[in-house]
């Protein structure tokens, strides 16, 4: 049986998986748990010299002593843990503890996120309800690459088909409340705790949002920015999608959040509108309303001697005259990396003022993460960056060159070679092209390289920064 409990075993589990990340948040835990792990730290560092002094044999007296003392110091650290971890846990399994969201606008997509409260119960709570949901109901966003992939093989065959590619119009704030809960509820597996941290949420929700004095059953959204709100959009999402996938003549169907693309074997006798009328029947059964505008709903037979371009995930893939030309970048795909090389030399401007020096150095890292790649570790693992987030498009894609030329451009005009003669010239030899063709790596994980924290102190108060990674891409979330 699963165990679901908001519990000090639980939320120990909790701990570990999260500092093995290194999300690591310092506020959490008390200043004796720092001391001492301070301590075990130093402890560490002095057997490890006196090792290294020569042969020691497992029983000297001397380094049994050492590893007593250390053992002492991880008991005691572990008891420190164990007093905040438990008053986490009291606080979660009180009646009256709930969600508490703060409000503010995401510049990049000019949506509003709703994080949770910054404190110790929050984080905990919110994690082992993310893992009660994903578990208990198996649900998991789809593979962003592994679908674009797969989209991509479809279309380079000949063979007919018809592609439709939408997606849901302001989905998170469009989830039907009510719904939502009813499908939470019909599941007996999940812990009564965990329906009522949910509703809790809701509600929370609600209030942020004004909607109390709205009915019930018209209540709508779920908290962009929650940690358990991909889950829930995952669950919500489960019955559109199968019934999408039994279909008339459905070949292939996929959805990565909100982003839809279905292909259909031809049917001379449906029409295109006929396939695109289905879908959004059946979206709106749940309240959900298809985004039919020009540049975000396209359907296209591939047999009409035509030029296509399907635009998906960050991809544009291009047919004509039935056969495929070829993958490059879409248009906010471009304009993302143009504005993050904008942003990365305005914060520069801003911050050499009160510390050229580490202004400086952080900067050429975050052109070097935006034009090379990187193998991350915490808090995320895995490889990213121009050729791994981008590796469907061609190595002659003229993309490359256009955000090459952005990137020089982008330098004469804000750090023009007059004024920055060494700056200018060292940031416009940086390339998109060659990070892509050669893979070229930036070791964002050395231990060589500290990256300093320059943000406002309201902003380090607000949240702390633990890792390069954090520190690195802070500036464009």
């Amino acid at each position: 049986m699963l165990d679901q409990s908001f519990s000090l075993e639980n939320f120990t589990k909790i701990f570990e998986i999260e500092n093995r990340k290194g999300n690591f948040i310092k506020e959490y835990y008390s200043e004796n748990f720092h001391a001492l792990s301070n301590e075990l730290k130093n402890q560490r560092k002095i057997i490890k010299e006196y090792r290294s002094k020569g042969d020691i044999e497992k029983e000297d007296e001397y380094l049994l002593k050492l590893n007593e003392i250390k053992k002492d110091i991880e008991d005691r650290k572990k008891n420190e843990l164990e007093i905040s971890l438990q008053e986490y846990v009291k606080n979660v399994n009180d009646k009256e503890f709930k969600f508490v969201f703060s409000k503010f606008l995401h510049e990049e997509s000019g949506k509003h996120v709703y994080p949770t409260g910054n404190d110790g119960a929050s984080f905990f709570a919110m994690k082992q309800l993310q893992f009660n949901i994903k578990r208990t109901f198996k649900v998991k966003q789809g593979n962003r690459y592994l679908i674009s992939k797969q989209l991509q093989s479809l279309i380079k065959d000949d063979y007919p088909k018809i592609i439709l590619r939408t997606d849901i119009r302001g989905f998170y704030e469009s989830v039907l409340q009510e719904k939502l809960l009813s499908m939470i509820n019909d599941n007996q597996l999940l812990s009564p705790k965990s329906k009522t941290l949910i509703k809790s949420l809701l509600y929370s929700y609600n209030e942020i949002t004004n909607q109390l004095d709205t009915p019930k059953e018209e209540r709508r959204g779920i908290p962009r920015g929650a940690g358990i709100s991909a889950y829930l959009a995952e669950l919500f999402m489960r019955e559109i999608d199968n019934k999408i996938k039994r279909s008339n003549n459905v070949g292939y169907y996929a959805r990565y959040v909100d982003d839809i693309v279905i292909v259909y074997v031809p049917n001379w006798q449906i029409t295109e509108e006929k396939y695109l009328e289905e879908v959004r029947k059946i979206v709106e059964e749940y309240g959900l309303t298809l985004n039919e505008s020009a540049d975000k709903t396209k359907i296209i037979d591939t047999g009409k001697n035509d030029l296509f371009e399907i635009v998906f995930l960050g991809y544009i893939f291009r047919i004509e005259n039935k056969k495929y030309l070829g993958t490059a970048l879409s248009e906010n795909k471009k304009n993302k990396y143009v504005r993050r090389i904008e942003k990365t030399i305005d914060t520069y401007l801003i911050q050499k003022d009160y510390s050229q020096n580490e202004a400086s150095k952080l900067l050429i890292h975050r052109m070097n993460y935006l034009t090379k790649n990187t193998r991350l570790h915490k808090p995320k693992k895995g490889l990213v960056g121009i050729y791994y987030s981008n590796s469907l498009i061609e190595n002659d894609c003229s993309d490359l060159d256009f955000l090459d030329s952005e990137l020089k451009r982008l330098v004469d005009e804000k750090l023009p070679v007059a004024l920055y003669p060494k700056l200018n010239i060292k940031l416009k030899s940086y390339s998109f092209k060659d990070g892509f063709i050669n893979k070229s790596f930036f070791n964002i994980n050395s231990k060589r390289k500290n990256i300093s924290d320059l943000r406002p102190a309201p902003l380090k108060e607000l949240k702390k920064l633990d890792n390069n990674f954090e520190r690195v891409i802070s500036i464009w979330k």
